[in-house]
């Protein structure tokens, strides 16, 4: 990354088509030390969220968050010392500390200076730093189009989306910039996407149906959220293609997995059973998809359904 002054002109540089190219990753430091995990761009966070939980707020931390605030007439000192914040933690901890701590402080932090800190880090070559700057853009004015483009680029990256995602949330027209967001996202960043995305049109619905648990990661990870946005008991009543009859299925199939993420077990048991009811009429009429494994899951679970899945198979 040498040759760029920042992630942003790097990001910029390798979009292709409006967005980073499938095999695209954020340099990686290097490290000497084969049994270290070398997260994929967007893992880390991710994992935390879901799997691990975040870490108290201790006064330390705020401590270190005020000493760094108070250095704002030089950006340089503030983004190195909160370098110290993030030091063994990822800033997505931090984002509703930081912008409380902001609101709360106001009449002390001069507007201009809190946007030049802004921007410095939005063209930092440092990840943290980067995360950082929009953390802080999120709680100031609608920014201008071409602040909003560098919020864009920047949401391309898996390692950025969330933050992107936040920002863009607050902005007119939010919810269609996530949606636009979502389908040039394959990792993570479509895990986010999906779980903020708001069904506000059919065509947000079909794609979510169609491509919301489509990742690279996980499909369960997005299952319950597309169950829910696209209201698939209701769908079950309803004459179907075969396309959203397969479409149905893998979201069903994946909410089966369970895991750590709630699947089928987030779903009462009166409402589960009458919408895989539905969906075994369905099944009737639609013969392109190999649907075997997902009954076989329908029965071992549900006693009342075992019959009619057994007539299908």
């Amino acid at each position: 990354m040498n040759e760029y002054n920042s992630i942003y002109e790097l990001l910029a540089a390798n979009v292709v088509n409006g967005r980073l190219p499938d095999n695209f990753s954020l340099p990686k430091p290097p490290s000497t030390d084969p049994t270290q995990i070398r997260w994929a761009d967007g893992a880390m966070d991710g994992v935390s969220m879901y799997h691990m939980g975040f870490p108290k707020i201790t006064d330390n931390h705020m401590q270190i968050m005020a000493e760094a605030f108070k250095l704002l007439d030089d950006p340089a000192k503030v983004m190195q010392k909160m370098a110290e914040l993030f030091t063994d933690t990822s800033p997505v901890v931090f984002i509703d500390a930081i912008q409380k701590y902001i609101m709360e402080n106001t009449d002390k932090l001069e507007l201009e200076k809190m946007v030049n800190l802004t921007f410095r880090c939005l063209s930092s070559k440092i990840v943290e730093m980067v995360k950082f700057g929009l953390i802080i853009l999120e709680i100031l004015s609608e920014p201008d189009e071409q602040i909003k483009n560098v919020v864009r680029i920047l949401g391309l990256s898996d390692e950025f989306t969330l933050f992107s995602i936040f920002n863009m949330l607050t902005w007119t027209n939010g919810n269609n910039e996530v949606f636009d967001l979502a389908q040039k996202v394959h990792g993570w960043g479509r895990i986010h996407a999906v779980a903020r995305l708001e069904p506000e049109t059919k065509e947000i619905k079909d794609w979510l149906l169609h491509e919301g648990i489509v990742n690279n990661v996980l499909a369960e990870y997005s299952a319950l959220d597309v169950y829910e946005k696209v209201d698939i008991p209701s769908i079950m009543k309803s004459d179907i293609s075969d396309e959203q009859f397969s479409d149905i299925a893998k979201v069903l199939s994946a909410l089966f997995m369970e895991g750590p993420f709630a699947g089928m077990r987030a779903l009462k048991k009166e409402e589960a059973e009458e919408m895989l009811s539905d969906f075994l009429k369905q099944a009737e009429k639609h013969k392109t998809s190999d649907i075997s494994h997902l009954l076989k899951n329908i029965s071992e679970k549900y006693e009342d359904l075992s019959e009619k899945c057994h007539e299908l198979l």
